[in-house]
């Protein structure tokens, strides 16, 4: 038998594996049932964190917190609500964190209520200036 006929023969048994096995495979995928996770289930967005953090800072009770620290204290909360929790440095972020570890609110007080309107939010304003001023009505007039 000639040898070229040999090859042959065995290339195309060989692509044919190749073939049976991709179809195969792609079977197997399709009929395989899907998993969907729950919402959020492993992923906390950094807007959450952020918003979770502020809350946790704004509920240091100032009173039972040192004057140096109650005034560095202050200052952090001021630049938050003017320029934004992005503006804070990490060591600044890892004060107010041991701030608000040592010194957790008193039983029975709340943080400060937070304005549901997210053109007031201060820890993440919008941006792009896709919310239109109050009182505007669409197209400009």
């Amino acid at each position: 038998m000639n040898v070229w006929l040999l090859i042959g023969i065995g290339f195309g048994a060989l692509a044919a594996l190749v073939i049976a096995r991709a179809i195969r495979i792609r079977h197997e995928r399709r009929h395989r049932p899907r998993v969907v996770e729950l919402p959020n289930s492993h992923y906390t967005s950094k807007l959450v964190l952020d918003r979770d953090a502020h809350d946790r800072w704004r509920a240091i009770p100032l009173e039972s917190v040192h004057e140096i620290n109650r005034g560095e204290i202050r200052a952090l909360l001021a630049r938050i609500d003017e320029y934004g929790i992005d503006r804070l440095t990490s060591r600044e972020r890892a004060f107010l964190d041991r701030m608000a570890e040592l010194n957790p609110p008193l039983p029975g007080s709340a943080a400060p209520a937070r304005e549901p309107r997210p053109e007031n939010d201060p820890v993440w304003p919008d941006p792009f200036g896709f919310q239109p001023p109050l009182g505007s009505r669409p197209g400009g007039r």
